[in-house]
């Protein structure tokens, strides 16, 4: 049966080797809230190089852990490009690019991969359809870790655009779809839907269907409070990583600058988001804003050269 390391080992060598020189992560801050910042790299090429990151982490947004390692056993496909072909075709709905949420989705999850190594699938959302084949609303990334210090689930919210936008929307994400009840809607759904992930995620997925079940029959606040309860009582904590990934090219234009004016970007959207305060209903999350400026967004979302080169 395929581990969780196999996994590891694949995601190592095809991405996470490919990420160094291309994307950039520095220290947190911490107040309020989380702040995380990222940059890509300064070269000419840089924006079109973290496109085919993008491109290429397509089977690894789309597929569950397990799928994965059976997938490179079996030689399913004969390079990254393929499958990333593959996965846009028939696990992604069909959506105008200038409209598109998935490069934003598939950033955020990038980021998670790379970063927080030890995070497990809880969910591979984008075989989750409707009748319309749009995926069915709700976090934009689903994941939870477990080490020496409980069990989080990452709930996570993802914006790619100009810097009002991914601000505006990100605010508006935190205060509708953080409710009590919209947490509980989403986790049954996913959790009675178990595709190809890992054991440990398998685990928390049962003991959450399982109380799917028993509440069925009652109404949607004492179902959404009978889970809150359960992650109190497993002492799962809940983790909403934010991505703003915005056009920002003056962040680029001098090298020698490069850190300080990514730390004012830092400061700018500490500032916009310390201002205000956000109620959870029967859980406290932890909110962590992954801070992202992009030279250029438009030759990132490129059909030519940037993320959707060769796939639309």
């Amino acid at each position: 049966m395929p581990s969780y390391l196999d996994y590891n080992d694949i995601f190592y060598k095809e991405i996470v080797q490919q990420s160094k020189g291309i994307i950039f992560s520095f220290s947190s801050l911490f107040e309020k809230y989380s702040y995380q910042p990222y940059r890509h790299d300064i070269a000419d090429d840089a924006v079109e190089k973290l496109g085919k990151l993008m491109r290429d982490n397509l089977l690894f947004y789309s597929f569950g852990e397990d799928e994965i390692v059976e997938a490179y056993e079996n030689g399913k496909f004969s390079s990254l490009e393929q499958a990333a072909k593959y996965a846009y075709k028939n696990r992604l709905p069909h959506r105008d690019p200038k409209q598109d949420g998935l490069p934003s989705e598939i950033l955020l999850d990038l980021l998670i991969q790379i970063f927080t190594p030890n995070a497990y699938k809880l969910a591979v959302r984008t075989i989750f359809r409707q009748d319309d084949n749009n995926e069915i609303k709700g976090y934009d990334l689903t994941y939870f870790t477990k080490d020496s210090t409980g069990i989080s689930l990452w709930l996570g919210q993802a914006k790619m655009g100009g810097k009002q936008y991914c601000k505006n929307g990100i605010n508006s994400d935190l205060i509708e779809k953080y409710t009590k009840e919209y947490l509980a809607k989403q986790l049954y759904f996913v959790c009675n839907k178990r595709v190809e992930i890992t054991n440990e995620a398998k685990e928390i997925i049962k003991v959450i269907d399982n109380l799917n079940v028993r509440t069925i029959e009652e109404d949607d606040e004492t179902r959404a409070q009978a889970l809150i309860d359960l992650l109190k009582e497993m002492r799962i904590t809940v983790k909403i990583p934010c991505l703003l990934a915005y056009d920002e090219s003056s962040v680029y234009t001098d090298a020698s600058c490069l850190y300080e004016r990514l730390r004012d970007e830092v400061e700018k959207i500490k500032d916009h988001f310390n201002k205000g305060s956000y109620s959870f209903s029967g859980f406290s999350p932890e909110i962590i804003f992954y801070v992202f400026p992009i030279q250029s967004v438009a030759r990132l979302r490129d059909k030519k050269e940037g993320f959707y080169a060769g796939l639309c």
